[in-house]
């Protein structure tokens, strides 16, 4: 049974019973002009929000009691906000007023709530989780009595208990009957119902300690804050804890479990606004972005005790910053998020770089194949024994990272079926829900960073398959990524013997972790002042500390929005008319589609980015092309063909299988029934497709549906 805990009274002097006139005054003198509006503006705006620094600066004493006795002071500020309304001529209203951005010392985390907060007025800083769906709830209950039809009115403050009258009250002209001699009907159409919804809430990955799972609070939030929040959102709830015994046995223990009545809410998904930036770190990311060697200092500075990969660690800072998210008049959004896929030989550092990117990256989420299910990276549909056993909502990784980066190791190793899930996260940015009763759309706008090995062990340089096939993903998937990266592991001596230092270095370099816990040493990855100082080179920096590349992240992110000019725009748009005169191995070769063209803009945008400009310009689109080609380059050679991606065959062997069917059409044609095994033999031979290989494409042909043997092994016919 939920029921609220009454407030400690502290030794104010302000009694309960001058409290409504105290925000009479208060409304009159601050708020007239927004009550106005507010009663224009019923029934979509429901409540009227009020900063509880302008009420400290009104009466301190006053601020202060509103903190130690809230519930007293919700009723009263109701109380006078519909009087106020009343005796302005709107009298059928029924707002709340909402106490907004409270002092910093009542904020808390999930895991810092405590026995003394019980009762008291408090901010948590948490992530959505889990929703219920919005249920009505009595707020004032009327009831008849049966016996003289005398009608009363009861509050109703609990959620979880109905309460009814104990006798028809004499004072107010009932016959005075206990219960037991007579029957309330409770008057469904006279009583207020109130919207009401149970939401979860979950500390913020940031403000966790390594290694502990998050902590947990059920909330309710009731009339306007009922279905303002989806699973992922970031939110400032501000609220009243009250306590709930814990039953064992069908008895109740002295041990409670909290929960948060929401009050208010707050700061619903301002992109990165929880990493706070000083004006001195201001001036000091701006200085950065001005110097000529900014694009060199960022790769440096991504994985610094991984060896090389210098374009790759490009692209991923790059990413790191993104491009712009446009939405157009049709409605139809074009993501900004820039996403890249590590094909490589097992041993060339990925999950490193993984792990880096969702470590250094604002709101960076980390999970591995198999580890991760469909459910646990989008979102699942739980049933809810707290709620009654109703199906609620819960938020994935990819919904939890919004606005960030997700890094998914071994993508290749996940499920097919979870695999599928990821198709509308990557393009559309969004998880559509559709599960017992649940139909629901939730975000997900963030950069995704996945890394695959190939099925074999190792890549297979000569072989009629082609590289983004000897992954175990579907073409479709992989033709999601902007940029896909081969990373091969082939001997060579120079490079070798530099890897091989810089790996040993490393490790000299580095320090015990056990002497780290014990604190026996200091953490070399927590860098202090005198350390920032240290890693400057005539005052200027070699490598970004994690902290000053997470801010300037954030920074750029959420203030600069940039665009291509149109000597940019040109270019990109001779470079991709270029490319695609190109021809492959075979006729249906396409060399560059329409989707790179996006991906072209995103990356001159990020690259904008990072010098903090508000305009792409040619610089930006050459980078942009230079890595393209890079990529490209690296895994295809001079004749990419987006064709092969698709269709996970190279154009030789698609060549090749179109030749066969023809042959078989013609001979099938001629002799009015089937063609001749041998016969189709034969002419493929004489086309230059050996025996041997010939049958292997018939075997393949009559294995995929695309043939079959009408009349045994020795008789073919196209389906």
């Amino acid at each position: 049974m939920l029921f609220s805990v009454p407030a400690v009274n502290t030794m104010s002097a302000i009694q309960e019973f001058d409290l409504p006139a105290r925000w009479t005054s208060l409304l009159q003198d601050k708020y007239s002009e927004a009550i106005h509006n507010l009663a224009k503006m019923w029934p979509d705006e429901g409540s009227l929000e009020v900063s509880y620094r302008e009420v400290e600066g009104y009466d301190h004493e006053f601020a202060q009691d509103i903190l130690a006795n809230p519930d007293h002071h919700f009723r009263a500020a109701n109380q006078a906000l519909r009087q106020f309304l009343l005796d302005a001529g709107e009298g059928n209203l029924m707002p709340f007023v909402r106490i907004v951005h409270l002092p910093s010392d009542q904020v808390r985390t999930v895991s810092q709530l405590r026995a003394d907060d019980i009762g008291r007025l408090i901010a948590i800083d948490a992530v959505t989780t889990k929703i219920t769906g919005v249920r009505p709830r009595l707020y004032t209950a009327v009831f008849k009595c049966a016996a003289c039809d005398h009608e009363m009115e009861i509050n109703q403050p609990n959620e979880q208990e109905l309460i009814e009258p104990i006798e028809c009250i004499q004072i107010d002209g009932g016959c005075g009957r206990p219960k037991r001699q007579t029957r309330f009907f409770l008057m469904q159409q006279e009583s207020h119902l109130i919207n009401s919804q149970f939401i979860e809430l979950q500390e913020l990955p940031e403000q966790m300690k390594g290694g502990i799972q998050p902590e947990r609070i059920l909330c309710i939030g009731e009339q306007d804050l009922a279905g303002r929040l989806n699973p992922g959102d970031r939110v400032k709830a501000n609220g009243v804890l009250f306590i709930r015994s814990q039953r064992k046995g069908g008895k109740d223990t002295p041990v409670f479990d909290i929960f948060l009545r929401i009050h208010s809410l707050e700061r619903q998904n301002i992109p990165l606004e929880e990493i706070v930036i000083s004006e001195e770190e201001e001036t000091e990311i701006k200085e950065i972005a001005r110097s000529e060697d900014v694009y060199d200092l960022l790769t440096r500075s991504i994985a610094p005790s991984i060896f090389g990969m210098e374009r790759i660690k490009e692209s991923l800072m790059l990413q790191l910053f993104g491009g712009e998210a446009q939405v157009n008049e049709d409605g139809t959004r074009n993501r900004g998020d820039i996403h890249i896929l590590l094909m490589g030989d097992p041993g060339v550092a990925k999950s490193q770089l993984l792990h880096y990117m969702s470590t250094i990256s604002p709101r960076g989420r980390f999970a591995s194949g198999q580890s991760a299910s469909a459910a646990g990276l989008t979102a699942a549909a739980v049933q809810d024994a707290a709620a009654d056993g109703r199906w609620t909502l819960e938020a994935g990784a990819l919904v939890l990272a919004d606005l960030g980066l997700a890094a998914i190791d071994e993508f290749d190793k996940m499920n097919t079926a979870d695999r599928s899930s990821m198709h509308e996260a990557m393009e559309q940015q969004s998880i559509s829900i559709s599960k017992a009763g649940i139909n629901a759309s939730l975000r997900t706008r963030c950069a995704v960073l996945a890394a695959a090995n190939p099925t074999s062990g190792r890549f297979q340089p000569v072989s009629d398959v082609p590289f983004t096939s000897q992954i175990n993903l579907a073409p479709p998937l992989i033709s999601r990524f902007d940029i896909i990266w081969l990373l091969t592991d082939t001997p060579n001596e120079q490079s070798d013997e530099k890897i091989a230092s810089h790996i040993i270095d490393n490790r000299l370099k580095g320090s015990s972790e056990l002497l780290v816990n014990e604190g026996t040493i200091p953490n070399p990855a927590k860098a202090t002042s005198t350390s920032k100082e240290a890693k400057k080179v005539d005052g200027k920096y070699q490598i970004l500390p994690r902290e000053i590349l997470r801010k300037y992240v954030a920074y750029s992110k959420r203030t600069f929005h940039p665009k291509l000019d149109e000597e940019a725009k040109a270019k990109i748009v001779a470079y991709y008319v270029q490319t695609r005169k190109q021809g492959g191995d075979s006729e249906d070769s396409v060399a560059i589609t329409a989707r790179s063209l996006e991906a072209l803009s995103r990356l001159a945008e990020a690259s904008a980015r990072i010098r903090l400009q508000e305009v792409a310009t040619v610089e930006d689109a050459d980078r942009a092309i230079r890595l393209t080609k890079t990529w490209r380059h690296e895994l295809m050679g001079e004749n990419f063909d987006m064709t092969t991606i698709e269709s996970g065959k190279k154009g030789k062997v698609r060549n090749q299988e179109k030749v066969i069917i023809d042959i078989v059409s013609v001979l099938q044609n001629d002799s009015g029934t089937a063609a001749n095994l041998l016969d189709v033999l034969t002419e493929a031979e004489r086309r230059d497709i050996p025996r041997g290989k010939a049958e292997d494409i018939i075997d393949k042909l009559c294995r995929d549906g695309r043939m079959m043997r009408p009349s045994g092994y020795d008789t073919l016919q196209v389906v």
